[in-house]
């Protein structure tokens, strides 16, 4: 039972690479955790996801699968904001326990966690030590999907670092790489995960609003709007707000930094 469980650790964690979105989280310790818990739980409430990992991380676990928990741990965290928090539990995570793929995982988290406690230069680091862990020996990425992830969250560094040409081209690839690695797995319940599509839709407006471009900024918003009911889906709908209120010919000033709280 507990073997089964810890797989469906694994496929939470990869599906919450970049994205707020848990889809698959409501699985976890399903069939542990009830008493505690209760019978269902809500994959879009971070703050219930951080009880729940937490509840988990209280028992005696596998090294190996409690490294996993604190990852998915630093995802929640990071979708309450809360990234200072976030970063202390990546740095739990002993990375030894882990495979090349994992440590992958773990530095794009850590890259995440990093841009929002403004600290975008180290974040593309790590993003750049994830090449050799990925490619296997014919030079193919191994994981696809984390692939996909790991361009997500460096077009998010860049755009951090004002490198907006670079913003938007990782931000496409990770689009594009996500809607390829699921037509490639010829299985139905795979399907593209809508909090990080309306993220990296939501940040390619960001791109265009940075380069005073609002006829495509409200494009790419409108994109990420149109998946209203996740984190930046919702965070779209109030930027495409913002434009229309927004004297003729200009844009809301894009802040420097990201806002923690809006993280």
């Amino acid at each position: 039972m507990l073997g089964i469980f810890f797989l469906l650790v694994w496929v939470t964690v990869i599906a919450a690479l970049t994205s707020h979105e848990r889809n698959r989280s409501a699985l976890l310790l399903a069939e542990h955790s009830e008493d505690e818990l209760g019978p269902s739980l809500p994959s879009d409430d971070p703050a219930l996801l951080i009880r729940y990992y937490r509840v988990a991380l209280a028992r005696s676990l596998p090294i190996r699968d409690e490294q996993l928990l604190r990852i998915n741990l630093a995802c929640a965290l990071n979708a309450l904001g809360d990234h200072r928090q976030a970063l202390e539990e990546l740095d739990r995570v002993q990375l030894q326990q882990l495979s090349p793929l994992e440590v992958a995982l773990w530095l794009n988290n850590r890259a995440y966690t990093l841009v929002f406690l403004g600290n975008a230069v180290d974040a593309v680091g790590h993003l750049d030590d994830t090449v050799e862990l990925l490619l296997g020996d014919d030079g193919v990425s191994r994981d696809p999907l984390l692939s996909a992830c790991i361009s997500g969250t460096r077009g998010i560094a860049e755009l951090h670092r004002g490198n907006h040409q670079a913003a938007e081209t990782a931000l496409l690839a990770a689009l594009r790489s996500e809607e390829e690695s699921v037509s490639l797995q010829f299985d139905p319940e795979w399907q593209v995960d809508p909090g990080r599509t309306a993220e990296r839709w939501f940040w390619l407006g960001e791109v265009a609003q940075a380069e005073h471009k609002p006829i495509e900024a409200r494009r790419r918003y409108e994109r990420a709007a149109a998946y209203a009911n996740t984190p930046f889906g919702r965070r779209a709908k109030k930027a495409l707000s913002a434009l229309a209120e927004a004297p003729a010919g200009e844009l809301p000033t894009v802040p420097a930094t990201p806002s923690a709280s809006s993280a």
